[in-house]
């Protein structure tokens, strides 16, 4: 069939739009065609999306991430709500609000921030089966919805939530952007009675999952110019030593959503803090050197240096 186009490009808060049903059908028969195995949509309800947001006076919308509480088990399928902030206006999908308290899943419980990373690398460890032909960082794991969008939904007379069915589109040519999903409005029966939505945007490949693929300048601040160069996940290291070690998988998960946010809040007070420049020195010298057991423990430690610097505070 041909498939529906976008009619505007629009501002991160308003992401998401209502499609035709044939559209909506033609991607949810997608996803199941495609992973058979797999849950096709779960409920979430209005009061848990709410909560997914309460208490932020500064949210542009929503990333509704893919997770499981099992990697061996289709039917522990979890979604996370992350919360986005409303000033990455550079970005196609703008950073992640990190909370330490973690993060409302679908099924109405919150989340630790420690087992967010865990269900969502699981996530990633069993599409990656799929999709062997794909990199680590370009395997499907979420989209985005603005907050106006996301709020429309929510506001419709007997909206009691909605049902979030999981999509995919073939026709797509970058494998990473397939990722499809679509919104019902549903009543306090789950069943659907509204246009459903969709014109969100996928994670990846419109957030920053992005690597540095080369041994050497994984991270500094360049003092000369005072412009922040980011603490880069190399890619070699990612895949030849902390994918391969048990363990570590939830750290190279996490450090693509607080990296990001980190460097954005960084760059606001011009760079990085002395400690933090030495941990990046000593970081880069382990690899370089090729201690990657050392390497790790730096990479750690500041990534959770710098969470509590420029995120917690």
């Amino acid at each position: 069939m041909e498939t529906q186009a976008i009619s505007t490009k629009r501002v991160a808060e308003d992401v998401g739009q209502q499609i035709s049903g044939d559209f909506a059908d033609y991607l949810t028969n997608g996803f199941k065609k495609k992973f058979p195995e797999e849950t096709p949509s779960v409920f979430i309800t209005r009061d848990t999306i709410m909560r997914a947001i309460d208490g932020l006076d500064n949210v542009s919308g929503v990333r509704f991430m893919y997770g499981f509480e099992s990697a061996d088990d289709s039917r522990s399928r979890i979604v996370l709500m992350m919360p986005c902030n409303n000033t990455s206006t550079h970005r196609a999908i703008p950073n992640s609000i990190i909370l330490p308290q973690g993060y409302m899943a679908h099924n109405g419980t919150r989340v630790s921030f420690e087992k967010t990373w865990q269900l969502l690398y699981n996530h990633t460890v069993r599409f990656s089966k799929y999709l062997p032909e794909l990199p680590f960082n370009k395997i499907m794991r979420g989209t985005f919805m603005g907050i106006n969008s996301l709020l429309t939904i929510l506001e419709i007379e007997g909206c009691a939530g909605i049902n979030f069915n999981f999509g995919y589109d073939d026709t797509i040519v970058e494998p990473s952007a397939r990722n499809k999903p679509v919104f019902e409005v549903a009543n306090i029966g789950g069943l659907s009675f509204d246009p459903p939505w969709d014109f969100t945007k996928p994670c990846p490949d419109a957030c920053d999952f992005t690597i540095v693929d080369h041994i050497d300048s994984i991270g500094h601040t360049d003092r000369t110019t005072g412009s922040l160069m980011e603490l880069n996940l190399n890619g070699h290291f990612r895949d030849e030593y902390l994918l391969k070690a048990d363990g570590n998988g939830p750290l190279v998960e996490m450090y693509y959503y607080v990296n990001p946010s980190i460097n954005e809040k960084a760059a606001l007070i011009e760079g990085y803090n002395n400690s933090h420049q030495s941990q990046i020195a000593a970081f880069n010298k382990h690899l370089a050197d090729g201690n990657y057991y050392e390497a790790k423990e730096v990479f750690e430690n500041t990534i959770n240096g710098m969470m509590e610097t420029y995120l917690f505070q």
